[in-house]
């Protein structure tokens, strides 16, 4: 993995995936920008550790997850907090997944694969 520049020291970010191999690549890619990452591996999760957890500054949010999807634990987030930034990202864009997810709240949409430069530059743009 190629390391970034961009320091997120002191950044809480909560990682809402269900794929393993996904998941450990965005903790990797936080690590080594030293951000604390939190981890939920579904919607009902994502809820549970939002409200427990204080200080979270930004998610990163998968769509297609068991229990609850990415689209409903958006909303929910967003009525707690209006102004936590959520980036989605889903290998889905055709059907739809994008309009979707900005409908629901989120404030950015990646499509996956998840390219480490694309990634960076939507949690620097959020994480002003």
């Amino acid at each position: 993995m190629v390391t970034t520049e961009l320091d997120l020291t002191g950044k809480k970010i909560l990682i809402v995936e269900d794929n393993d191999t996904s998941r450990y690549y965005y903790q990797t890619a936080l690590g080594q920008c030293n951000a604390t990452s939190l981890w939920a591996k579904n919607g009902v999760e994502a809820v549970s550790v939002f409200k427990s957890e204080p200080g979270i500054e930004l998610i990163l949010m998968d769509l297609n997850m068991p229990e609850m999807d990415g689209f409903e634990a958006t909303r929910q987030i967003k009525i707690m907090n209006p102004s936590i930034p959520i980036i989605v990202q889903s290998a889905f864009i055709l059907s739809g997944e994008e309009s979707k997810s900005y409908e629901a709240g989120c404030d950015d949409f990646i499509a996956k694969p998840v390219r480490l430069r694309t990634l960076m530059n939507a949690i620097q743009k959020h994480l002003k």
